[in-house]
């Protein structure tokens, strides 16, 4: 089955086809390009590029370089002292304008070629061998493989390079430039130089849109914040003299050539290039701008459409009441949980949070104002800087009204400052610990301590059969004890009696596909296992084991059925209870499935 994308790109390349423009004619190896070959790319962030027409065809990139030496410009002499020879403003001139501030010569932007020639004399290296070299390992960088420079074009190139001469000896008389600005225009006039293929600028576009980070090999090309600083000179200046209608129509950051490329940038989504030799009235490809415009359009592309980020990021909250943990508790313990547990909220987060997510989550609990907050960030990628400070500003600000805040980040992606310490926020792996810890909390809290002296004599088997009943099964339980790890019931056993633990505790489990074991329950002092077998044709479903030493209190099933025999009464009693205990296990679990669900 062929891939929607993949389709979706084929149809709108066929939609958008056109002969309009003419191919670059002021250098002679570019004239002779076939004007009616085309590729396009897109590369998503996480490596895979969907393909159009000729992508492995190599053609020099041309102006498309500028914002990769720009990158690497700021990389190696720092945003100031980049700045203090370049500007970022739009020039609103064509790419080749002599255009440069009046007061200080200083060229407006580095999109330019003014300020592109003086960008690559910012590259580290003594000469203009040297910092060549430094662009062209950059550049193998940003596309994940070795490039090299299609000499012809360099050699047709750099002897029509009049009026780029001319620029270059202006900016040295204003000393934007230092040194030769033969030397600095043979380096600018190679990098443009440098073959590359269609997959290969969708992939240097792709590093970009991933923080610089590239998709397929892992390698961190350039620091987040310097991409933002290129992404956004290429917003305003990339597509010279038509910035402002590409802004209007396409809305991503980009950089044409006068080969026919185009790149486009969407941050944390793709890299997109186009290939197609006619250029425009501005110098950037004619079936270029349309299949940018098309696509931006049909998938939604532009930087400035309005997401529901702010909405999706609780992907779910819900309170104690209609949720709990997996231990199974006695029932004075239930019935205390029952009274408070409305007091502690859940709130399951994801995606990216940024800042208009994270207003939304304290939005949200703030206005909830529960007792105890547990925030799940276990489908969470990545948080902002600024909503991981307002998100333990709220921690305490909780804590100053009473309430507490624990979270659920198994891996750690809102790292606490204060972790080490008594302050640190607590943290689980999971939310059936989170939960636990939730409701020992608001037992704690609102009912003191539950008398614990004799949890077993609390538990429905025993505490409403009559004296008569209740002395003759404490008489016919036996004690055992189990070590931590022991297997107490095996599944696929048959029914073996009602096991009371009276001190420790133990876990059931059952075994995934892959056969690793799922914890279903944590069942502590004052609780019992094993009667579900009789629901299940006397055959015990899940493991048993002891989670810590244990002792429990034992009625086997040759027990059961002997006292029933004895006397009938009695064991009208014990049954009665068992079933009465089994219905308020179901009714409750079911209860908080619904109320879950609805």
């Amino acid at each position: 089955m062929k891939n929607p994308v993949q389709q979706y790109l084929e149809n709108i390349v066929e939609a958008c086809a056109g002969t309009d423009g003419e191919v670059a004619a002021y250098i002679p190896e570019l004239a002779a390009a076939d004007p009616d070959r085309f590729a396009l790319c897109l590369a998503t962030v996480d490596g895979r590029v969907y393909e159009v027409g000729d992508a492995e065809l190599s053609y020099s990139i041309q102006s498309i370089s500028k914002p990769f030496t720009y990158a690497l410009a700021l990389q190696d002499s720092g945003i100031e002292a980049v700045t203090a020879k370049v500007g970022v403003e739009p020039s609103g001139d064509a790419f080749n304008e002599i255009s440069l501030a009046p007061d200080s010569g200083r060229p407006f932007n580095a999109m330019i070629n003014a300020g592109a020639i003086t960008t690559s004399s910012l590259v580290d290296g003594e000469d203009g061998d040297a910092r060549f070299d430094r662009v062209l390992r950059g550049f193998g960088r940003f596309a994940g493989r070795d490039l090299s420079v299609d000499e012809s074009i360099y050699s047709s190139e750099l002897g029509t390079a009049h009026r780029n001469r001319a620029i270059a000896h202006m900016l040295r008389e204003f000393s934007i430039l230092e040194g030769d600005p033969e030397d600095v225009l043979a380096q600018y006039v190679r990098q443009c130089s440098i073959a590359v293929d269609t997959r290969d600028l969708a992939l240097m576009a792709a590093t970009l849109a991933n923080g610089g980070v590239h998709p397929r090999s892992g390698d961190e090309v350039l620091e987040a914040p310097l991409v933002e600083h290129v992404l956004s000179v290429m917003t305003t200046c990339g597509m010279y003299d038509a910035a402002g209608d590409w802004v209007t129509a396409v809305g991503m950051p980009a950089k044409s050539g006068v080969s026919g490329g185009i790149i486009g940038v969407l941050p944390g989504q793709v890299g997109v290039a186009v290939f197609s030799p006619r250029l425009d009235a501005h110098g950037n490809s004619a079936r270029g701008v349309t299949l940018f415009e098309r696509m931006s359009h049909d998938m939604e592309l532009h930087i400035m459409h309005v997401s529901r980020g702010s909405r999706n990021a609780v992907r779910s909250s819900y309170s104690l009441a209609e949720a709990r943990s997996r231990r199974r508790r006695t029932p004075a313990e239930q019935e205390a949980l029952d009274a408070v547990s409305d007091r502690c909220h859940v709130y399951e987060l994801h995606g990216d949070l940024l800042f208009s997510g994270a207003e939304r989550v304290v939005r949200s609990i703030v206005d909830d104002d529960p007792e105890l907050v547990i925030i799940d960030f276990t489908h969470v990628n990545d948080i902002a800087e600024v909503s991981r400070q307002t998100l333990i500003s709220l921690r305490d600000r909780l804590r100053e009204a009473g309430s507490e805040a624990v979270v659920v980040d198994p891996e750690n992606v809102i790292p606490d400052p204060a972790a080490g310490t008594e302050d640190a926020t607590r943290r689980f792996d999971d939310i059936p610990r989170a939960l636990a810890w939730a409701e020992d909390e608001l037992i704690a809290r609102h009912c003191g301590s539950l008398d614990t002296s004799d949890p077993v004599s609390e538990h429905p088997l025993l505490s409403r059969l009559s004296d008569r009943a209740r002395e003759a099964v404490r008489a016919a339980m036996t004690e055992q004890t189990h070590a931590e790890g022991d297997v107490v019931l095996a599944a696929g056993g048959s029914f073996a009696g009602i096991h009371l633990i009276v001190t420790g505790q133990a876990v059931a489990r059952d075994h995934g596909p892959d056969g690793s074991a799922i914890t279903l329950v944590t069942m502590e002092p004052g609780t019992s296992f094993g009667e579900l077998a009789l629901g299940t044709d006397d055959v015990q479903e899940t493991e048993i084991v002891a989670a810590s030493d244990l002792e429990l209190l034992v009625l086997e099933a040759d027990d059961l059925e002997q006292m029933t025999l004895d006397d009938p009464a009695i064991g009208v009693e014990v049954w009665r209870a068992i079933a009465r205990d089994g219905y308020r296990v179901a009714e409750r679990a079911l209860r908080r499935s619904a109320t879950r669900t609805s």
